[in-house]
């Protein structure tokens, strides 16, 4: 079918005459009869806006295959996956690139533009040049913004409400704005309403299959709402003493351990794990060479029993009030460097030597 066909098509379907769709598009009717007739093509400019006004993609209106797009995408999804678990400043930068050319060859297709703002964001950060992360800030808010005017899939759309909330929130952007932040924050649903908490109960009523699925939800819900506390807990603002930050880690820690009284920590090994580090930073601080040691002991056994988690497999957790729920780590997904790069903080310059530092040290190499 050529695109003078398809526009044909199009028009009918909808209930336009060439009059009226002309008329969007401030050109003759004329124009539009060529089109329809084979006799001319429609100026390139024309292509974004006739694809917006049927409400299709570029691709539909060539009459493309719409499952060979499909297919891209979800290999561009696949590929993005992988390069953000490698996060550092080339990874980021070819995602960027790959999803402004994904937008540019799909601009309907709002899963891109979603995920060319998630790149764009990975570079508010002050490791990256300035007048790169205040760029990218601009290019980010329109993007998020055309998100929310014209999609409709929720998911989607409160990607682009939180992003925007973080980048008019980050205070080393142009764009810094706290009453646009409340704005865009007072946009998205309560935490009582929202869909994590509203799928405990969708299900709840009608087969066991549906009780089972509210069940695991509720288990997955339990985990994501420890993790929110204690990284609320464990980030106090203004920052406080060494004394009082163990005592907030320590809570953290007893956290978790409350709720995976089992051990059976998996994915949250990592957290846990992060915890100790922080721990043993604070007691070196004080001279606390024993208790540091420990802690650092501690954060070898979590970091260790999350990068020995079997890649890309499904994996229950075992607490009473986790067992539905379960748990897999991506194959890039990995603590033990972390650790490493932490243990050459100048805070443990008082134990370094000591037989125990080097002997942990060295299994990490």
């Amino acid at each position: 079918m050529t695109i003078g066909e398809k526009i044909k098509q199009l028009r009918q379907q909808n209930g336009i005459t060439q009059e009226k769709l002309a008329e969007y598009l401030n050109i003759t009717y004329q124009s539009i009869s060529k089109w329809e007739n084979n006799n001319a093509l429609p100026d390139v400019t024309l292509i974004v806006p006739l694809a917006n006004f049927f409400g299709v993609t570029t691709d539909e209106l060539f009459d493309r295959d719409t499952h060979t797009s499909e297919a891209e995408i979800e290999a561009l999804c696949h590929r993005d996956y992988d390069l953000a678990h490698v996060p550092n400043k080339e990874t980021i930068h070819e995602r960027i690139a790959m999803w402004r050319e994904a937008v540019q060859k799909y601009p309907k297709d709002f899963r891109c533009l979603k995920y060319l703002a998630y790149a764009l964001y990975s570079t508010l950060d002050t490791r990256f040049e300035e007048s790169e992360f205040q760029a990218n800030a601009r290019e980010l808010i329109p993007v998020c913004e055309r998100i929310l005017r014209d999609c409709t899939d929720q998911g989607i759309r409160d990607s682009a409400i939180q992003l925007l909330v973080f980048t008019y929130a980050w205070p080393y952007s142009d764009m810094a704005n706290e009453e646009k932040a409340v704005k865009y924050a007072n946009m998205a649903g309560s935490i009582y309403t929202c869909q994590e908490k509203l799928l405990e109960h969708a299900h709840a009523l009608f087969t066991e299959e549906g009780r089972e699925k509210s069940e695991a939800q509720k288990h997955w819900n339990n985990l994501v709402y420890m993790d929110f506390l204690c990284g609320n807990i464990v980030h106090p603002d203004p920052p406080c003493s060494h004394e009082d930050m163990i005592f907030v880690l320590e809570t953290a820690v007893k956290l978790w351990e409350t709720l995976v009284y089992d051990g059976n920590l998996l994915f949250y090994h990592c957290r846990v794990g992060r915890y100790c580090v922080l721990l043993a930073k604070h007691h070196a601080s004080l001279g606390h060479d024993d208790e540091a040691m420990n802690r650092l002991e501690k954060a070898y056994y979590h970091v260790k029993s999350f990068d020995e988690m079997p890649a890309e497999t499904e994996i229950p957790y075992t607490s009473i009030f986790l067992n539905k729920a379960t748990a897999s780590r991506h194959p890039l997904d990995g603590c033990m460097e972390d650790l490493k790069r932490d243990m050459g903080d100048p805070c443990f310059d008082g134990i370094r030597q000591t037989a125990a530092f080097q002997a942990l040290f060295e299994k990490l190499n």
